[in-house]
Parts: C-alpha cells; structure tokens; sequence
C-alpha cells in the first residue's frame, strides 16, 4: 500500500479487518479494524450474541456498514479471520473469550444488516499502518499488502487506545506478521509564517500583525 492512496471514508464503506488479503467486496472505503466489529467487542468486553448485535447498529449509525470476514482456506471458512481465532482461542490476554463460534458471529453480522466478506490468498504483508487521520483509510492492495489499523476510530467509538494497540500489536505477532510499523498522522497546518515565507520569496513585503494590534477590526 502506499500512503499516498489515502482515501475518505464513505458511509457504504465496510468496517472491515486490517487484513491485507484482496477482498471479495468492493466497499473498501470503510474504517479497518481488528476483526470488523469485533474490535470493538473485544475492547469493550462484550462476549455475547445480543452485545454484538447493538454494536452492529451501532456501527451503522455511526455511518458505516459492520462486517466480518472468513477466508478459502479456514473450516469453517469464517475462522479465516485470524483476529477472531485468537479471541476465541483466549489468546489475547486480558480478553475474555467469546461465548459464541465464528458462524455464529457471522449469522449475527449479517442478521443486524452487516456484510460478510471472503479474503483471497496468503497473508504477505510486509508493513503495519497505524492511521491517525480521522475519517481516511487506505484500501487494500493484493499486490502490495499491509495492515491497515484506522486507529481514529478509538475515539469515534471510545475504545481504550492502549488496550486496542496492545490486541492490535498481539495479533500481528502472533499471525508471524511484520514487526514493522509506519503511523499516519494529520499534516500540520499552514501557518502565517509559511504563507510570509513564501510571499517574501516572490519579492512581496508581508508582515504579520497580531489582532491586538489591529484597532479597525470590525
């Protein structure tokens, strides 16, 4: 992936898995999360089928559509989401399991409106992409893969940061993932002095007055 491919979030958009692995669905404009909607089952301590079903509707009010994934290679295929075999095999510590199986998460998912969608392929990732730009993601790239961990959603939903990078950080491990990370911050704003700067280079006097100092503003 590369960082320039940084693209808006739209309300079609999929809350889907930081899986790299090219997708079945084409809405990959929604925010990438451990899991889909798990990520914020398991921040959140929530283990049951009712508890994943407000999450959904939560999700969807928030303006995006919940999903789960599986893969071609997993029996039963929604065990294909590596982030789900961990919770439910109680790897993920200070994380309770879940007390319901991967096609019984799915059946919810799709039952509270979500998507259900089927990654291709081996995991190749080669880096993990921490993005702190609220309301953008990067889609995945099947020829270039990486993790994409949206974390502005941890406010969006006010998730525990430490405790959601902690499961994040595990989960890459544990899946022989890269160790190797590049976060995504907001670039800074122009300043006046940017804009004094470059006007002084076309030969332009410019100054910047305080507002204190300007009596006729009105």
């Amino acid at each position: 992936a590369d960082v320039s491919a940084l693209i808006p979030t739209s309300s079609d958009g999929l809350m889907k898995c930081v899986d790299g692995r090219p997708s079945d669905h084409s809405a990959m404009d929604g925010p990438k999360s451990l899991g889909g909607v798990y990520a914020i089952a398991t921040n959140r301590g929530v283990t049951d089928i009712e508890g994943l079903k407000k999450i959904c509707e939560e999700v969807k009010e928030k303006g995006s559509v919940p999903s789960c994934h599986g893969d071609e290679h997993a029996h039963p295929a929604p065990m294909g989401c590596g982030f789900f075999k961990l919770w439910s095999q109680s790897k993920l510590e200070g994380i309770p399991p879940p007390k319901f199986d991967s096609e019984e998460g799915k059946a919810a998912i799709l039952e509270a409106g979500g998507v259900y969608e089927c990654l291709a392929g081996s995991h190749e990732e080669k880096v993990v992409y921490i993005n702190f730009v609220e309301g953008t993601t990067l889609a995945p790239n099947g020829d270039d893969q990486a993790f994409v961990v949206d974390a502005w959603m941890t406010g969006t939903y006010n998730l525990d940061v430490p405790k959601y990078l902690v499961a994040a950080a595990s989960t890459v491990e544990q899946l022989g993932g890269p160790l190797k990370a590049k976060l995504i911050v907001p670039s800074a704003p122009l300043t006046p002095e940017d804009v004094v700067g470059v006007l002084k280079g076309r030969g332009w006097e410019a100054e910047i007055v305080k507002q204190a100092d300007v009596s006729a503003l009105i």
